[in-house]
């Protein structure tokens, strides 16, 4: 059996439609968990995250304010950046986030058993 996650997908600028499948792998899973890591890392503050944001001119400049203020790397900077507004609420809020901590690590398990 294999797993796949949600699909995303994008509308190029031409119209064209990009449907991207990724297969749920330990890799995969391991990936995930560094991301849900990272708004554990800013102290789950939405307030803070939403006012660097907000202030920057740019999308460099969102990703330079994200990393000075919470210390992240340039991926990190560019995952919260590429959240939406669904995501943003499993990501900030603790229990949420904890949550799906909580799965991905049951689904790690489950698939090293495999």
């Amino acid at each position: 059996m294999e797993l796949y996650a949600k699909p995303t997908v994008t509308i190029s600028e031409d119209g064209s439609v990009h449907i991207d499948m990724k297969r749920i792998t330990p890799e995969y899973i391991e990936a995930r968990l560094n991301e849900l890591s990272i708004p554990a890392q800013m102290g789950y503050d939405i307030p803070e995250y939403e006012g660097v944001i907000q202030c920057a001119t740019s999308h460099q400049d969102a990703i330079n304010g994200l990393k000075w203020r919470f210390g992240l790397v340039p991926i990190e900077a560019e995952f919260l950046l590429g959240l939406t507004v669904e995501e943003k609420k499993t990501y900030f809020i603790r229990e949420n986030c904890e949550a799906e901590i909580a799965r991905w690590e049951a689904l790690k398990k489950l698939l090293a058993t495999q």
